[in-house]
């Protein structure tokens, strides 16, 4: 239950040093000009931790018009809550978000979904906004104190991730909450307590109701987050895959546990080798989540050899996918290719003359991506992954695709005018 008054304390291990400098001054500049400003959400509860931050989001009693008025840098965004987004010259983005309101009438369990947000509160109607407790922690580098209006501070030391209010009602008005719930639980090693799993499971078909380009987001999220292969368990253990990827929780569910083996290993692969960091394309992660299936499903599937039969086996399978999620278009085709190229890469044998071929394919340098996680997941050759990363550099193929449907890349402005 959320406390009755705020607990208020300087004994912990935050320090200004930990915070960003620019996070400090944009929060110093709104003090200055009258209104509370403080640090809250992820950034709060990751120095708690002893964890960097990724962002250092911002919540204030100035109005997204008045943050604009007091700082040049500010762009207005977001229908469904306006937010200020600060920008900086090295490319950085300071998050500053207005005191909510809380919801009214949605305590009775029949909430609906929030389509639009936009009443202002105070710091105590934002905290109880919130969507877990651990997500609600208050900073004010001006006193150095944390708030907690919620029982975050209690669920921190204790590990548990907790709904502010009940469970139900929460993840109603805003499903993505659920995607959340994963994602954080995945991330810091918490669990979630069993009202909120038990929530999850009941309204999993709530995230039919989302909006698509969030869940999508989410996913991403998950898969490059560090956490992946924890993130993905959990969808998979609470309902939530067989909502949003019904392919490969179908296949999942049959029980081979070599190929599911092979995605824990992928997934896991990939927290590990890029920490958090999207360095690949979002194809390439796309593709390493659906490889093991892709594989399964030709592997034994007669006439598979002939790409035109596994470019179409492997439509079949991401085809659903890519419209329930509303993929961006590059994002199907690397996706594609990516799976494509790597059973072309398996054929194509020893004859530099034969890998060339394949090198000159336009999806060939994030097939080469996908590989690389597949030798260090799966066991493959090094050798061989080095001989064909001698090739990333080859000149790429313009053109439609030729009779081994390469190429497909559009040609170069210019060459011959049209004669009128």
């Amino acid at each position: 239950m959320p406390l009755p008054t705020p607990v208020r304390t300087t004994q912990h291990t935050i320090s200004l040093g930990d915070i960003d400098d620019d996070a400090y001054r944009v929060i110093r500049r709104l003090h200055q000009c009258g209104f509370e400003a403080f640090l809250v959400g992820g950034s709060v509860r990751d120095l708690l931790l002893g964890k960097r931050p990724k962002d250092f989001d911002i919540v204030t009693g100035a109005r997204p018009n008045d943050v604009r008025r007091i700082f040049r840098n500010c762009r207005l965004i977001g229908r469904r809550f306006r937010l200020a987004h600060l920008l900086f010259a090295n490319g950085k983005v300071l998050e500053v978000a207005t005191f909510r309101a809380e919801p009214f009438g949605t305590e009775d369990g029949e909430a609906d979904l929030i389509t639009d947000d936009n009443e202002f509160g105070t710091p105590e109607s934002d905290a109880r906004r919130r969507d877990f407790t651990v997500n609600a922690l208050f900073y004010d580098p001006q006193s150095a104190e944390v708030i907690d209006w919620v029982g975050g501070l209690k669920d921190l030391e204790a590990r548990v991730l907790r709904t502010i209010g009940e469970p139900v009602t929460r993840f109603r008005e805003d499903p993505v909450r659920m995607l959340r719930a994963v994602k954080f639980a995945a991330r810091t090693g918490f669990q979630i307590d069993d009202p909120g799993r038990a929530a999850i499971r009941s309204e999993r078909k709530q995230l039919k109701k989302a909006a698509v380009p969030r869940l999508y987001e989410e996913v991403l999220r998950m898969l490059w987050g560090g956490a992946g292969a924890r993130s993905f368990e959990l969808m998979d253990e609470l309902g939530l895959l067989e909502i949003l990827l019904p392919e490969i929780s179908a296949w999942l569910s049959r029980g081979d546990r070599d190929p599911a083996e092979t995605l824990r290993a992928l997934l896991a692969t990939i927290d590990a080798k890029f920490q958090g960091r999207q360095a690949v394309e979002s194809g390439v992660l796309l593709s390493a989540l659906f490889w093991p299936s892709f594989h399964d499903l030709v592997r034994d599937r007669p006439g598979a050899r002939d790409p035109a039969v596994a470019r179409k086996l492997a439509e079949e399978l991401i085809g659903p996918a890519a419209i329930r999620l509303r993929m961006p278009r590059k994002d199907v085709g690397t996706l594609l290719s990516c799976l494509d190229l790597q059973l072309r890469i398996a054929q194509a044998g020893p004859k530099r003359t034969a890998r060339i071929q394949v090198a000159r394919h336009q999806g060939f340098p994030d097939a080469l991506d996908l590989l690389a996680l597949r030798t260090e997941a799966e066991g493959l050759d090094e050798d061989a992954l080095a001989e064909w990363e001698s090739l990333r550099d080859v000149p790429r193929a313009f053109g439609p695709p030729d009779d081994e449907g390469f190429g497909g890349g559009r040609r170069p402005r210019g060459g011959r005018r049209r004669r009128r």
